[in-house]
Order: structure tokens, then C-alpha cells, then sequence
């Protein structure tokens, strides 16, 4: 179910016919650490309040209140480049300079990873993949001269996680956050990685510390629960569930997630409740329907079963999918042998099984196209927590709608 550098994610065991999208690295809100980094450093500003430095540098420095452009902020750099290596000019005006140099080497960083984001998007991913290394490259730069500025050190950390170094980045949030310990966006950052690394004990940590300096964002508490659900620590991972919901309550990736883990449970009507409200949240969300679809097909209550209701969520997902993936099949052949249309579930689930390239995956679809080939549906157990705790393999998803991936 889960983390992007922002990064988070939805749950679903083995049992499920749609494990959640393996989760990745996403920046918090941007790829940068935001607008605040648009000005230079706050050393720069008092060395201009003390007129300790020349005109010239002067200049530049208001140059960078209205700089719009990769090519404005790249003339700043050169300027800069310049005074910082000329041995003629005063200890003020090289210091001065130097810190506007890593101001202008992170903004054009900045400015890079945007156009990165927007290619990503594009589907030009090529082109996308260039601009993030030349981001990371001023970043890095930005970093040795300056090393004391903690956005600095958080974009590069960004950068370096994009590039899955996952512990360079965790090395550059540490430093960030010493930096700045208030920042709570970089402890989120930090836990989605330690969460990549499956180690959870540490991401519960820095979420808890996230969360402490911002209790209003639902995005803290619903990646806290995931790795609270990896750990098995299932009330807790309920109740950060929930608590994501009430703060983000027009968000139907919270709801999904929150059904999700509550049909691993086996509270059935809970989880039948909560796919309803993410279906009226975004009724353009695959993963809702399908996985409701597979709750109203193989549930062992009969009181929410619901086979043409199953059919109907099943065969939306593949519409909003926009083609038959193996786990849409298997969902789809589940609601039809539940209808008593075992023929046609088992071509389904050969379908199915024929697509897919997990051997667990394979496995798993054989034994119930066994099940449909006998003339029976497949009910879930009774007590999936109880009788699959040992063997069932929960995957993880983005939390968020465009982290989805």
C-alpha cells in the first residue's frame, strides 16, 4: 500500500486481486523544498544591510528579486563565479559572492527539477531523467558552498532520492534537519525512505516527529499507518487510518486505504462502508472499485455479498484502467464464478494467469482457476488476520492520487 519524496502508500494482502502499486519516492508538496527558496541566503541579506560589500554585488542581489528564467538565474552564477575566484577583491565581497553563487545554483536546481516533474507527466522520461541529474548537480554545488543552509541540503536530498541513493538522501535529510529540526516536511521525507528500506521502526519515528509539528496533515498519519500495518500493529495502523480520513475527508486514496486494511481484517462491513464513501469521493479511481468488487464477490458474510454489484465495480476497473491487467482479471473471473458462471471465470483467470510474470502471483491465480474448474467461487476466509498472518504478502502503494504509480 504505500510511500514519494513526499512519498506514501495503500495496503492489500496476497488474498486481495489487487495488490496496490509498489510504492516510490515522491517529494513532500514539490521536488524542491519550496517558493521560500526563491531568495538568496540570509547571510547575503545581512551583508547588503551592512553595505559591507561592492556595488556591483549589490546589484546582483537585487537582480535576484525578479529573476524568471534558468538563463537569469545561470547569468547570476557566472557573475558570481568570477568575484569568488578573484583574489583582488575583499574577504566580504568573496563570501558575499559565494553565497549568492549557491543560492543561484540551487534556484536554477530548482527550476530544473519543476521542468523534470512536468516532462515526467509528459511521459518523456528521458528527457526528464537529464534535467534531474543536472538538478542534482547544482544542488550538490549549491551544497559545498553552502553547507550550512538546510533547504540547500534538503533539495539535494530530494535529488538524491529521485535517483533511488536512498541513504545519501536519508544522509542529507539528517543534516537538513539539523539544521532546521522544525521542518516537519523533512522528517516526512526521512520516513518515506526509511519506509522504502522496509525499516519501519525508524519511519514511525520521524512520522511521529512530523506529525508532532503538524497534527493537521492527513498525509502524516496515513503513512505512520502503513508502516504500523507492516509491523502488524493493527490497531494503531486503524487508527492513524482513520484519523487521515477525518483531516482529509474529500480524499478517496485515504478511504481506499482504510477499506483496504480493514478487509485484510476481516471487518467486512467497515471495509464495504468505506469503498462506498471513496467510490462517492472520485468515482474515477480503479483501485476502489476493484477492490470493493473483490470484497462483494468473496466475502464469507453473505450480508455483503453482492454478485451483479461485483460485476459492475469489476468490469469499471478494467474500464478505468483502460486494459485487462492480471489483477483486474482475477477480480473479474472472482465475480463470475460467484455468479455461477465457472466457464467463463476460468478463461478469465487463464487470461489472467497468462499475463502476469510473479510466480507467487501465477501461483496463487492456479489455485482458485482450481477452485472455479470444480463448479465453486472462492470465499475469502473467515479470519484473514488469523489463518494468513504468516503467509500472506502485503504490498504497498502510494497514498497519493498522482503518486499512483
Amino acid at each position: 500500500m504505500k510511500p514519494a519524496l513526499l512519498v506514501t502508500s495503500g495496503l492489500v494482502a496476497l488474498v486481495f486481486s489487487q495488490p496496490l502499486a509498489a510504492q516510490s519516492f515522491q517529494p513532500r508538496g514539490s521536488r524542491s523544498a519550496g517558493p521560500a527558496s526563491v531568495r538568496p541566503m540570509q547571510s547575503a541579506d545581512a551583508a547588503k544591510q551592512s553595505s559591507a560589500v561592492s556595488a556591483d554585488l549589490l546589484q546582483l542581489y537585487a537582480q535576484t528579486q525578479s529573476v524568471r528564467t534558468e538563463a537569469d538565474v545561470t547569468l547570476i552564477a557566472r557573475s558570481c563565479t568570477k568575484v569568488v575566484g578573484d583574489k583582488a577583491r575583499s574577504k566580504n565581497d568573496r563570501e558575499y559572492a559565494s553565497s549568492l553563487f549557491a543560492w543561484a545554483l540551487n534556484r536554477r536546481g530548482e527550476m530544473r527539477s519543476e521542468q523534470a516533474a512536468t516532462l515526467v507527466e509528459q511521459a518523456k522520461l528521458n528527457e526528464a531523467g537529464q534535467l534531474d541529474q543536472l538538478a542534482m548537480d547544482d544542488f550538490r554545488t549549491a551544497v559545498e558552498y553552502g553547507p550550512d543552509n538546510w533547504r540547500m541540503r534538503h533539495n539535494l536530498a530530494i535529488a538524491l532520492a529521485m535517483k533511488s541513493d536512498y541513504a545519501g538522501a536519508i544522509d542529507e535529510l539528517s543534516k537538513s534537519i539539523e539544521l532546521k529540526p522544525d521542518y516537519a516536511n523533512a522528517h516526512f521525507n526521512r520516513a518515506e525512505l526509511y519506509f522504502e528500506m522496509q525499516q519501519y521502526a525508524p519511519a514511525i519515528d520521524d512520522y511521529s516527529q512530523a506529525i508532532r509539528l503538524n497534527k493537521s496533515d492527513p498525509q502524516y498519519y496515513n503513512s505512520r499507518g502503513h508502516c504500523h500495518f507492516m509491523l502488524e500493529s493493527f490497531e494503531d495502523a486503524l487508527a492513524d487510518y482513520l484519523r487521515a480520513t477525518e483531516l482529509g475527508n474529500d480524499s478517496a486514496v485515504y478511504q481506499t486505504d482504510l477499506a483496504d486494511a480493514y478487509q485484510f481484517l476481516g471487518h467486512w462491513e467497515e471495509a464495504a462502508k468505506a469503498y462506498r464513501a471513496a467510490v462517492a469521493l472520485n468515482n474515477q479511481m480503479p483501485r476502489a472499485y476493484q477492490n470493493a468488487a473483490w470484497l462483494m464477490a468473496t466475502c464469507p458474510d453473505a450480508k455483503i455479498r453482492n454478485v451483479e454489484l461485483a460485476l459492475s465495480a469489476a468490469k469499471k476497473a478494467i474500464e478505468l484502467v483502460g486494459t485487462r491487467t492480471p489483477q483486474t482479471l482475477d477480480t473479474l473471473a472472482a465475480a463470475t464464478a460467484a455468479a455461477g458462471r465457472y466457464a467463463e471465470a476460468v478463461k478469465l483467470q487463464q487470461q489472467a494467469i497468462a499475463l502476469t510474470n510473479d510466480k507467487s502471483e501465477r501461483s496463487e491465480f492456479a489455485q482458485r482457476m482450481a477452485i472455479y474448474q470444480r463448479g465453486q467461487a472462492y470465499v475469502q476466509p473467515q479470519s484473514l488476520q488469523a489463518t494468513q498472518r504468516n503467509d500472506a504478502k502485503i504490498r504497498t502503494a502510494s497514498g497519493t492520487d498522482g503518486a499512483q504509480r
